[in-house]
């Protein structure tokens, strides 16, 4: 039996997977995406940062939905939309054609 995660230890593996869920969510959207990580205040999740032309912002909730951001949207805008509920539905995080590529 394994001992419990101490708050610290469980808060850093829910980030770690918002992370992962983030980076899954770029990778369908960009080749080889070079992502800076922004934990958010208040326990509101994270923001991975492609911060190339083109690039954009995912901001992961802890219940795991997102929100995409383009470069063109600042990283407060981004943020107020997230705090306020704004989500991108999950299947325009494909990149077969139909998807967000901007």
């Amino acid at each position: 039996m394994q001992p419990a995660a101490s708050g610290s230890d469980a808060a850093s593996e829910g980030v770690d997977q918002l992370i992962v869920v983030g980076r899954a969510h770029f990778a369908q959207l960009r080749t080889d995406p070079v992502l800076n990580v922004i934990e958010l205040p208040d326990g509101l999740g994270v923001c991975l940062v492609h911060a190339v032309r083109g690039g954009g912002k995912i901001y992961v909730a802890p219940d795991e939905s997102a929100l995409f951001a383009g470069s063109a949207v600042d990283f407060e805008t981004g943020l107020d939309a997230f705090r306020d509920g704004a989500r991108t539905p999950l299947e325009k995080f494909d990149n077969n054609g139909s998807g967000t590529q901007g």
